[in-house]
């Protein structure tokens, strides 16, 4: 017989199975982009994107069925997070080359570390990687509240796919992103992974450097913009396409975090706020003066030219009786 908590897991694994493979069943589909940013997966010709996509789901899904396993999940998770991630992007990079390079490829773990959109994805770690984790075991988790309660009063099965689709599509572009910046030197690798438009090299580096400009810019400006708004950014995968949408999380033990170039980013929007509200305010005061001046003084000035009708009426009408 089967004891309660052997159960309960059986029972975390199966939803967790059931979320999986319709992640799965989706990257089967058209992943053509209903928004506007530039993802590093429109580098890859379409049937390489659907493969990196489906390769990038099962890894995931290993990656957490083991870690459901394990004795004490939630503490493996938290202590040993950053390290399991990076892990995880290594063994994707290195299955999505040797399936489609032709031999095998095992890259050095010191190139994940160094990688700018490595780097970018650790700072969100534990909403990118470990809340959806520990979600799954417990929807109502603390770790989970703590980021999107109120609005979320607990992890449903159809917010913890989003959240997995994310996890997926941002783990898929840091790999390619990775590849760009190592392996694109090699004409025969742009053959074989990239479409047919980025053979050319002046087109290839006009993606490149459009892709740096924009993580630059999500560091510096867009991200401690969602920060200071509570906001989280995060992309959905459906049988139509690749969207983004912004959900609510709690961001603020991040602010003191920030430094630099994020922190100025802060500090504009806060000084922003402020002098657009004392804008507003004198704005307010100069119409409600101004409103006041016309109707007493427009006031006025009707009266007496009402008054001067009459009179003029009055002594016509006088002159006539004369």
């Amino acid at each position: 017989m089967i004891n309660p908590k052997n159960r309960k897991r059986l029972n975390l694994q199966k939803l967790a199975a059931n979320i999986f493979t319709r992640i799965s069943y989706k990257t089967k589909f058209s992943n053509n982009k209903g928004n506007r940013s530039l993802l590093a997966i429109d580098l890859l010709k379409e049937v390489i994107k659907k493969d990196l996509l489906e390769i990038t789901t099962n890894k995931v899904e290993i990656s957490y069925m083991g870690l459901m396993a394990h004795h004490s999940p939630f503490s493996n998770m938290r202590l040993n997070g950053e390290v399991i991630f990076l892990g995880l992007i290594k063994d994707i990079c290195d299955a999505f080359l040797t399936k489609h390079y032709g031999c095998e490829v095992k890259l050095n773990i010191g190139q994940f570390k160094n990688s700018l959109y490595v780097k970018d994805l650790l700072k969100d770690l534990e909403i990118l990687f470990q809340v959806p984790f520990y979600a799954l075991l417990n929807p109502k988790s603390s770790e989970f509240a703590l980021i999107y309660y109120p609005i979320y009063r607990f992890a449903s099965e159809n917010f913890l796919e989003a959240l997995l689709d994310n996890l997926v599509i941002e783990i898929a572009n840091c790999v390619v992103y990775v590849i760009i910046i190592n392996f694109s030197f090699l004409y025969s690798f742009r053959q074989t992974l990239y479409r047919s438009k980025f053979l050319s090299l002046r087109n290839f580096e006009r993606f490149k450097n459009n892709l740096v400009w924009q993580l630059r810019t999500k560091i510096y400006i867009q991200k401690p913009t969602l920060f200071y708004s509570s906001c989280y950014s995060i992309f959905l995968l459906r049988t139509n396409g690749i969207y983004t949408k912004t959900i609510y999380a709690n961001r603020s033990q991040y602010i003191s975090t920030l430094k630099n170039f994020p922190l100025l980013t802060v500090a504009f929007i806060e000084l922003k706020d402020f002098i657009l509200s004392r804008f507003d305010e004198v704005l307010y005061y100069l119409s409600s003066v101004l409103r006041f001046a016309l109707s007493s003084v427009l006031g006025q000035f009707i009266g007496l030219v009402w008054r001067g009708i009459i009179e003029g009426l009055k002594n016509k009408n006088v002159n006539q009786r004369s």
